[in-house]
C-alpha cells in the first residue's frame, strides 16, 4: 500500500485530538471572559442608572425637603433601600448632611455664625457579582434658594480617637434621638482626623451616640436609668447655635487566654506483690504470699538457682522528674537480690547515667533525680534473684518508684473578669464597670476572651488560686494577645513555694528545682514567671538544688518546711 492511501495512525489521532482540545479550551476561555466582562459592564450600568435616578429625585425635591428619614437634616428620603435588576441585588444608600462653606469661615470662625450654608448629598449604590463587591458613588451639593438661614439647631461634633488619643478615621458614628419628631437614627463616619461634625441638629438633650469599627472596641453614651443614675458619658445635649463636642476612644480588640491547671504532684508506683498484675515478665520467679521470689522446683530441689522479673512500664503523664527508688529485700545466707532500673523497653540504664545500675541496687533509697526525662520518659524495675542453697531463696516484699508530674490541665474553672473602665455610678456613688465577663475554662481547661484594652481584675469564686502567670490584674493593650496560666489547688498541710531569679532579679522560666530529704525527692520546673510549687510535704528540713541552662547549679540546704512555708528565693549566678 502506498503512503498516500494509508489511514491516520493512533498517534496522529491523539495529537489531532489534543490540538482540537487546546483550541476549544482557548475559545471557551475567551467566551467566558467575554461573558464576564459583559455581565460586569451591564451591572455597573444598572448601578449607575440607579444612582443617577436617585440623585435626580433629590434634585427634584424642594431644598427644605432634602433630607433622610431619621437623618440630620430630616426628610422623607430613605437612608437605605434595595433594588433587584436581572437577579442582581443593589443596595442604595443616601447620605445627606449640612455643609459649612469655607467662603465665610468655618465653625467658630464663620463670619455670620451660620454653619448650615448648604446641603451635601451622596448616593452610593453597592452590589456583588462573581464574589466581587463593587459600588458607584454620585455626589452633589444643594444650595438654598435664598440667603442662608439658621436652622434653629446646633452642631454636634464627635471626635473618635484611639488608645493614644490620636484621631481615628473610618469609624462608624451612629446617632439616635427618639425624643424628637421625627426621630433621628443616623449613621455617618469619622473623617481623616477622626471628626464627624453634624450641623443643623435639632435642639434636644437626648442624643445617643454609638461609635464602632470592625475589629475594634466600641464606645457610647448611656441613659440615666437605675442603677446607672450618674452615667458617664450621658446623653448629649444640643443647644441653639451652639456646638456640642464629645470624644470617644476605641481601639483594636485584644485577646486574653486563661488556662487552668492543677499543681505538680509527687506520686508513686508501688507493687506489694499481691499478684503478678504489675509484672511485665517473669523468668524462674513467682509471686507467692505477698513476695516476689525464685520459682519453686520439684523436691529435693526447693528453688531455681536464679531468676528475674521486670515491672510494667511506668509512663507518667506530664512527667517533671523521677524521684526515689525504694525496695524491701530479704536475703538469707547464700542468696542475693538486687533491683536494677531499666528504660521502658527493658534495657538497663547505663552506669554513666545511673552509677552502679549494671550490678543492681541492694541498699535503698536510691535517688533517680539525675535521670533526664527527655531521655527517659518511661522506666521499669528489674529484679535479679539468685541462691547457692536451693532450700532457701531471697524475697522482695515491695518496690516503689516516685515521680513528679504536672501541672496538669484542670477543666471547668469558673472565673469573672472585671475591667477598670466605668460607665457611671449608682445611687450610692459606687462605680459601674463597663466590662464584666463571667465564664469558665471549659472541658479543654482553656478559654480565650476577646476584650477591649483595659486592666482586668479576675476572681475565681471558691477555687483556691496558687499562681497566676502573668500576675493579676491583667493589663491588655490594643491588638495584643495575652496568655495566662492559672494553678488551682487546696493547699496541703505543708507546702513550699520557690522563686528562681538571676542576680539582676529577673525570674528564670523552666529552671529545674529538685527538693530532697531522706527518702523523698521531687522535681518541679519553674513557670514562665520563675515559680515552682511543692505540696504534699512532710514537716521536715529539705535541700533545694536548682539548675537552668546558662546558669550555675545552686544548692540551698536546711530549708525548713512547717505548714505553709514562705516563698524561698533562689538566685542563680
Amino acid at each position: 500500500m502506498s503512503r498516500s492511501t494509508r489511514g491516520f495512525g493512533l498517534i496522529d489521532v491523539i495529537v489531532g485530538t489534543a490540538l482540537m482540545l487546546v483550541l476549544f479550551m482557548a475559545l471557551f476561555g475567551v467566551l467566558r471572559a467575554s461573558l464576564t466582562l459583559s455581565t460586569l459592564a451591564k451591572a455597573k450600568a444598572a448601578a449607575t442608572e440607579l444612582a443617577s435616578s436617585q440623585m435626580e429625585y433629590l434634585h427634584g425635591l424642594s431644598y427644605d425637603a432634602i433630607g433622610t428619614v431619621g437623618g440630620i437634616p430630616a426628610g422623607t428620603v430613605a437612608q437605605n433601600a434595595t433594588s433587584t435588576i436581572d437577579g442582581i441585588s443593589y443596595g442604595i444608600r443616601t447620605y445627606i448632611v449640612y455643609a459649612d462653606d469655607p467662603a465665610d469661615g468655618v465653625g467658630i470662625n464663620d463670619t455670620n455664625g451660620i454653619t448650615t450654608d448648604y446641603k451635601m448629598g451622596k448616593v452610593t449604590v453597592s452590589y456583588s457579582i462573581y464574589g466581587l463587591t463593587k459600588s458607584v458613588v454620585l455626589a452633589s451639593n444643594f444650595v438654598p434658594p435664598g440667603i442662608e438661614a439658621a436652622t434653629n439647631g446646633g452642631t454636634l461634633s464627635i471626635h473618635v480617637v484611639d488608645a493614644t488619643g490620636a484621631g481615628m478615621s473610618g469609624a462608624t458614628v451612629h446617632i439616635v434621638n427618639t425624643a424628637l419628631t421625627p426621630s433621628v437614627d443616623f449613621t455617618t463616619f469619622s473623617n481623616a482626623t477622626g471628626f464627624s461634625v453634624i450641623d443643623g441638629a435639632a435642639t434636644s438633650s437626648q442624643y445617643q451616640v454609638f461609635v464602632s469599627r470592625s475589629g475594634y472596641s466600641s464606645a457610647q453614651t448611656y441613659a440615666r436609668v437605675s442603677p446607672n443614675v450618674n452615667p458617664n458619658p450621658g446623653y448629649l445635649t444640643i443647644a441653639k447655635n451652639q456646638t456640642t463636642g464629645a470624644t470617644f476612644a476605641i481601639d483594636k480588640l485584644a485577646t486574653l487566654t486563661l488556662a487552668s491547671f492543677s499543681p505538680a504532684v509527687t506520686t508513686m508506683f508501688t507493687d506489694a506483690f499481691a499478684s503478678s498484675a504489675n509484672l511485665a515478665s517473669m523468668n524462674q520467679t513467682q509471686v507467692s504470699g505477698g513476695t516476689l521470689t525464685l520459682a519453686s522446683q520439684p523436691a529435693p530441689i526447693g528453688y531455681a538457682l536464679s531468676g528475674s522479673a521486670r515491672s510494667i512500664s511506668i509512663s507518667p503523664s506530664g512527667l517533671d522528674g523521677w524521684g526515689i527508688l525504694d525496695a524491701s529485700l530479704t536475703t538469707p545466707p547464700g542468696t542475693t537480690a538486687v533491683v536494677r532500673v531499666d528504660d521502658g523497653a527493658g534495657t538497663p540504664i547505663p552506669d554513666a547515667v545511673l552509677p552502679g545500675n549494671s550490678t543492681g541496687f541492694s541498699t535503698f533509697p536510691v535517688s533517680l533525680t539525675g535521670l533526664a526525662t527527655s531521655s527517659y520518659p518511661q522506666l521499669s524495675l528489674e529484679a535479679l534473684l539468685s541462691t547457692n542453697a536451693t532450700t532457701t531463696a531471697p524475697t522482695i516484699s515491695s518496690w516503689s518508684l516516685s515521680h513528679t508530674e504536672g501541672p496538669l490541665p484542670l477543666p471547668n474553672i469558673a472565673f469573672t473578669l472585671t475591667g477598670a473602665k466605668t460607665i457611671g455610678t449608682d445611687a450610692n456613688n459606687a462605680p459601674l464597670y463597663k466590662t464584666i465577663v463571667s465564664d469558665t475554662t471549659g472541658a479543654a481547661a482553656t478559654k480565650t476572651e476577646t476584650l477591649e484594652w483595659d486592666v482586668y481584675t479576675p476572681s475565681f469564686g471558691s477555687s483556691p488560686l496558687i499562681e497566676s502567670c502573668t500576675a493579676a490584674p491583667y493589663q491588655l493593650m490594643p491588638g495584643t494577645a495575652t496568655t495566662t496560666a492559672l494553678i488551682f489547688g487546696t493547699p496541703t498541710t505543708n507546702t513550699l513555694p520557690v522563686v528562681v531569679t538571676t542576680t539582676a532579679g529577673d525570674t528564670i522560666p523552666n529552671a529545674k528545682v529538685v527538693l530532697t530529704t531522706g527518702g523523698y525527692a521531687a522535681t518541679v520546673p519553674t513557670s514562665s514567671c520563675g515559680f515552682a510549687y511543692f505540696s504534699g510535704l512532710a514537716s521536715s528540713t529539705y535541700a533545694l538544688t536548682v539548675s537552668a541552662p546558662g546558669h550555675a547549679t545552686t544548692t540551698v540546704a536546711n530549708v525548713s518546711v512547717t505548714g505553709h512555708a514562705a516563698a524561698t528565693t533562689v538566685i542563680l549566678p
